[in-house]
């Protein structure tokens, strides 16, 4: 037996069974602690380590002998590495998500998930460690510690926000991860996803990737680092409106889902045309004409993913694009979830040309997500008006018509 390291129930001791198979024992009061661990040992979940069993020891103490995960934390991974790939973000959301969905079902709280409780295992599986912990009666670390813990304990939608900032700053705070984390991050409890709907959020970013690990050396170099010096957080963006968003449908990022729907009235200048011939007879746009080729394309596509109709997507996209390629797995999840979307749409608020020619246009739109609901399992979401958002949506003339080539966030000079 030795020291393997130390959590928020204390020392974690490394040990061995009567077979020689390795596992860690943590020691704890027996106290009230104890029902929750026991609660613990009924879970058998790929992403939490398995409770192995409880032995009673002398002084009102029990040891807890716990599944050893070997394999570097989501912090010494990225400190020695780089930020997150979506892909990886991927894996670890929906690892982690469904591992707080799993306790939360039991009526535990982990309250304290960070980047230090997350491990990379054999495989690359997340595993949500430090589960036997403090329940709630500790802050957790700094900087993943929601605001409305200053007057209270730690809650399932304390979790959730710490999984949130978690998740985003793995991503170096990409905009993409903030985009699809939506409100998960929001100030009030009340306005964030429970862990189970938060899982099915990740697709968003499109498919999982394994965790790309660096070599041992580097490894260890890290851990070193890590030792010797405290982790400095950046400030993070809080999201202060009351939002309750779905993934892949609160923004529109090229990174996650292209979520766009048909414009509303005053788009068009003032000086269009009439309403045009569909999607055909125009070979090089103008802003006006644009607005209503974009705002049909998006029309279409909204209508596809209301109708969870992959097919339709044709009419919408060149064929073998990445946001195409998102929208079917889109639709493909939302089939096996049996998810559905009413009154779903966006606003297209503003749109000027950035680059024209025969044949290709690249239109500037800020584009805010209309209030719709969302039908998940029988239960039924209001989702609010979101804030309007700058995408550019690249159009090319396919065949007779137009078709979107790309969509991706606005970059500012």
């Amino acid at each position: 037996m030795g020291p393997a390291g130390f959590g928020a129930a204390g020392a974690v001791l490394a040990v061995r069974d009567e077979r020689g198979e390795p596992w860690v024992a943590t020691i704890v009061p027996e106290d009230e602690r104890i029902e929750r661990i026991r609660r613990l040992a009924e879970l058998r979940h790929a992403h939490l380590p398995e409770i192995h069993q409880m032995v009673k020891l002398t002084g009102g103490r029990v040891a807890v002998v716990m599944e050893l995960v070997v394999g570097p934390a989501l912090a010494t991974l990225v400190n020695s590495r780089s930020s997150l790939g979506a892909g990886e973000v991927v894996t670890v959301w929906r690892a982690a998500a469904d591992a707080l969905a799993a306790l939360h079902g039991r009526g535990l709280v982990h309250g304290d998930v960070s980047p230090a409780n997350i491990l990379i295992g054999p495989g690359g599986r997340p595993v949500l460690i430090d589960v036997i912990g403090h329940g709630g009666a500790e802050r957790g670390h700094t900087g993943y510690v929601p605001p409305e813990l200053d007057d209270g304990p730690a809650t399932a939608p304390a979790d959730v926000w710490s999984l949130g900032r978690t998740l985003a700053w793995a991503s170096g705070d990409d905009p993409a991860v903030l985009s699809a984390v939506g409100s998960a991050l929001a100030d009030d409890p009340r306005d964030r996803p429970t862990a189970r709907d938060f899982a099915t959020w990740a697709f968003l970013l499109g498919r999982g990737a394994p965790v790309e690990l660096p070599s041992a050396p580097t490894l260890a170099g890290a851990q070193l680092r890590a030792a010797s010096a405290p982790t400095v957080l950046a400030p993070h963006r809080r999201v202060t409106t009351r939002v309750v968003a779905v993934a892949g449908v609160a923004v529109l990022v090229a990174a996650a889902v292209m979520a766009l729907a048909s414009p509303v009235a005053g788009a068009r200048d003032a000086s269009a045309p009439p309403t045009p011939r569909g999607l055909e007879g125009w070979s090089t746009l103008t802003e006006a004409s644009a607005a209503e080729v974009v705002g049909q394309l998006l029309e279409r596509r909204d209508q596809a993913l209301a109708d969870r109709d992959a097919a339709a997507l044709d009419g919408v996209y060149v064929t073998g694009v990445a946001d195409r390629t998102r929208d079917e797995d889109l639709i493909r999840e939302m089939v096996a979830t049996d998810l559905v979307f009413e009154g779903y749409g966006t606003a297209i608020e503003q749109l000027s040309a950035v680059a024209r020619s025969r044949g290709t246009f690249t239109a500037r739109l800020e584009v805010r997500q209309l209030a719709h609901r969302r039908i998940l399992g029988g239960e039924i979401v209001e989702i609010p008006a979101q804030r309007a958002h700058c995408v550019d949506v690249d159009l090319t003339e396919d065949g007779p018509g137009w078709r979107i080539a790309e969509v991706r966030t606005c970059r500012t000079p």
